[in-house]
């Protein structure tokens, strides 16, 4: 995702949080009907976009970019969301499985979850510096939109009843 800054025309890279977060702080939920894993490191559900890592076995995880008040993206990763977890992250990341239960289990899963959220902000935040890359300028997704469309038509028209 770029992030521009408001003073300059310079594409800034999402930036992690400088220091560690504690997994009591962070706001986490686990959705079971979507299959939804969240962390938001403050505390609190923020606005926000979703970023896809693309990063092996991280298909399913995607970083949260915060956004200011006039919903214009910051360069702060605010939190992480995975989804699917268990029926898609889980079968790259099999120790991840435990937070979900964890997060589900209300009080009974904080132990697990202050234990075990670390590695797994580590693994993601290592997938993040090692793999994300801006996407293309906005011009260039639409002219890729619109080669396809036209191939499909083309396509078509050759196709012989």
């Amino acid at each position: 995702m770029r992030v521009s800054n408001a003073d300059s025309d310079t594409l800034l890279t999402p930036r992690w949080p400088a220091e560690p977060i504690e997994p009591a702080h962070a706001w986490i939920d686990y959705d079971v009907p979507a299959d939804e894993f969240l962390v938001y490191f403050g505390g609190k559900p923020v606005a926000k976009l979703c970023d896809p890592l693309d990063a092996p076995g991280f298909e399913d995880v995607a970083i949260m970019i915060g956004l200011d008040a006039n919903d214009k993206e910051t360069n702060e990763i605010v939190g992480v969301q995975v989804i699917p977890m268990l029926l898609g992250a889980v079968q790259d990341q099999p120790e991840w499985a435990i937070l979900a239960w964890a997060a589900m289990a209300g009080d009974f899963g904080d132990g697990l979850l202050r234990e075990r959220l670390p590695a797994f902000l580590d693994a993601v935040h290592d997938a993040f510096d090692r793999y994300w890359t801006p996407p293309p300028p906005m011009e260039e997704q639409l002219a890729a939109i619109e080669r396809a469309r036209k191939a499909r038509e083309a396509a078509g028209s050759d196709a012989t009843p």
